[in-house]
C-alpha cells in the first residue's frame, strides 16, 4: 500500500510542493475507507476536518434529497475548515467503494502554526473554492431575478440606485482615513504586529471616489482589490437586460473585489460608490508580492471576507427564489420575461445553494468571521498576538 506521502503527491492539488514538506505534513492525516452508503459527514454537524478524496465518488443530500456527486480526486470541507463556527450543509455518503485523507482541523492548525507549504496549497484552494461558490450564486441569480435597478455603465454612472439617480458630482473634502485603523478592522488583523501593518499598508494605494461614480464594472476584467474607507458603496448583480439586483451595501472597512485577485477572471458583479468617499486600493503585483505573515494573514482575511460575501450573493439568490414568479403566471408584470427556468429553480435550489462548492457553510454571525480562531502551542505564546488568534 502507498504511504500518506506518495498518496499526497499524486493529488492535483500539491503539484508545486515538494516532496519533503508532504512527508512532513502526512503524519497528521488519517487514511478514512467508506463502503457503499457508508456516511462521511452529516447535515447540520460542525466542520471539524476537511478531506481529500483519493478514489471513488460521495453523495452530497440535503433534507433527505440528492443535489450533487462528487468524484474523486477532489477537496471537500476546505473553506469551512478555516473559518470557527461553520457548519455542514449537507450530508455525505459513498455511492462506490471510496478511499480519503482526512485532516481535522486541529491538525490544520498545527500545520499553520509550523507554515507547512501543505497549508498554503489548502489555503489557496479555500480563497479558490469560495470564488467558485460567488461565481455560481451570482449567476443563478441572474437567472431568476427581476432585478430592483438599472444595470451600471460607465456612460451613466447616476441612474443606478435611490441615493445617486441624479448625481451630484463631487470628491470628498477631507483626507483619507489613516489605513491602521482599517487594517486592523479586518477579519483576523485585530492583534497584527506593528511590521505586519506597515507591510499591508505600503501595499495599498489611497483613492477618492465621486458620488456615483463605477469602481468596478461587471463584466471587466479584473487586477485590484479594495477597501473602503470613507463612504457608501452599492454591490449590484446584472441580472436581465438593462436591470441589476442589490446584494450588498458596504460600509467603511470592508473588501471588495478580491476574487479577481485569487482567480484571474472577470469582474462578477459592479460597485458603485453611493457618496464621495475613499478607498485603499491593492493591485495584482501588490497582492502577490506580500511575504511572511504578512502574506499568510492577508490571505487569511481574504478568505473570511470571500466567505461572508458568499453568505451575502446566497442571501440574495434565495430572496429572489421566494419572489419568483412562476412560469406564465406574471409575464403581462414581467413584459413576458417570466421563464420556466425561474419557477424550477423555485422549487428547492436552496438546498443547492447551500451544498454548493465544497459543501459547508460560513457563521451567521459576522462576529465570528472578524476572529479567526487558530491553535497556539503552549510554548510559543508570543504568537497569539499576531498569529490572529482568538483570546480564551
Amino acid at each position: 500500500m502507498a504511504t500518506i506521502a506518495e498518496e499526497l503527491a499524486l493529488l492535483p492539488f500539491f503539484s508545486r510542493v515538494a516532496r519533503s514538506d508532504l512527508e512532513r505534513a502526512a503524519p497528521r492525516f488519517r487514511r478514512v475507507t467508506l463502503a457503499p452508503n457508508e456516511m462521511l459527514w452529516a447535515q447540520g454537524s460542525a466542520v471539524d476536518e476537511l478531506a481529500l478524496i483519493l478514489y471513488g465518488e460521495l453523495s452530497a443530500s440535503a433534507q433527505l434529497r440528492e443535489i450533487g456527486r462528487i468524484r474523486a480526486p477532489d477537496i471537500i470541507g476546505e473553506t469551512g475548515a478555516f473559518v470557527a463556527g461553520s457548519v455542514r450543509s449537507a450530508t455525505l455518503k459513498a455511492t462506490l467503494p471510496t478511499t480519503l485523507l482526512a485532516l481535522e482541523v486541529a491538525d490544520l492548525r498545527r500545520l499553520r502554526f509550523e507554515r507547512s507549504r501543505v497549508y498554503d496549497a489548502l489555503l489557496d484552494l479555500a480563497q479558490k473554492s469560495a470564488v467558485k461558490r460567488i461565481s455560481a450564486t451570482n449567476a443563478k441569480l441572474a437567472a431568476v431575478a427581476a432585478g430592483s435597478f438599472a444595470a451600471p455603465n460607465r456612460k451613466e454612472p447616476g441612474a443606478l440606485v435611490r441615493l445617486w439617480r441624479v448625481v451630484r458630482p463631487g470628491l470628498p473634502t477631507g483626507e483619507c482615513p489613516p489605513p491602521g485603523p482599517l487594517l486592523r478592522a479586518q477579519p483576523g488583523l485585530r492583534d497584527m504586529e506593528g511590521e505586519v501593518e506597515e507591510a499591508l499598508a505600503a501595499s495599498f494605494t489611497a483613492e477618492a471616489v465621486a458620488e456615483g461614480q463605477v469602481i468596478v464594472l461587471e463584466g471587466e476584467p479584473g487586477s485590484c482589490m479594495y477597501i473602503l474607507a470613507e463612504g457608501t458603496v452599492e454591490v449590484l448583480r446584472n441580472v436581465r437586460g438593462d436591470r441589476a439586483e442589490l446584494l450588498t451595501q458596504l460600509t467603511p472597512g470592508q473588501q471588495f473585489g478580491a476574487n479577481t485577485l485569487v482567480e484571474s477572471m472577470a469582474r462578477t458583479a459592479s460597485c458603485v460608490a453611493a457618496g464621495p468617499g475613499w478607498l485603499y486600493r491593492m493591485d495584482r503585483a501588490a497582492f502577490d508580492g506580500l511575504r511572511g505573515d504578512a502574506r499568510l494573514l492577508w490571505r487569511e482575511s481574504v478568505l473570511a471576507t470571500l466567505s461572508a460575501n458568499t453568505r451575502n450573493a446566497n442571501a440574495a439568490l434565495e430572496k429572489a427564489l421566494r419572489g419568483a414568479t412562476p412560469a406564465g403566471a406574471g409575464a403581462a408584470r414581467s413584459g413576458g420575461r417570466a421563464s420556466a427556468e425561474s419557477a424550477e429553480s423555485s422549487g428547492g435550489f436552496s438546498d443547492l445553494l447551500r451544498a454548493s462548492g465544497y459543501l459547508e457553510s460560513m457563521p451567521a454571525n459576522e462576529g465570528e468571521l472578524a476572529e479567526m480562531d487558530f491553535v497556539v502551542d503552549e510554548d510559543h505564546q508570543r504568537n497569539r498576538k499576531n498569529r490572529g488568534v482568538r483570546r480564551p
